[in-house]
């Protein structure tokens, strides 16, 4: 059965989003990244800058853990 993706939270840029990743999936969750950046389209793959947001989801079935895992961090 695949899982039931829920957004956790929304990183500034991919470089964060690949920092809190790493940090998650070494505490054995799963995460997905999403990014749709505006600066990706026009310019082709900026990882800084405006609009460039990354959404991360977990699992559902993971969320309260890593809602755990990103308060033991901040």
């Amino acid at each position: 059965m695949n899982p039931k993706w829920k957004l956790l939270t929304v990183t500034a840029n991919m470089m964060e989003a690949e920092i809190l990743k790493s940090a998650l999936e070494s505490a054995d969750i799963p995460v997905n990244l999403k990014w749709e950046s505006i600066n990706n389209v026009l310019f082709g793959g900026s990882i800084t800058g405006p609009h460039s947001q990354v959404q991360v989801f977990v699992p559902e079935e993971w969320m309260v853990e890593a809602k755990a895992f990103l308060t033991t961090v901040d």
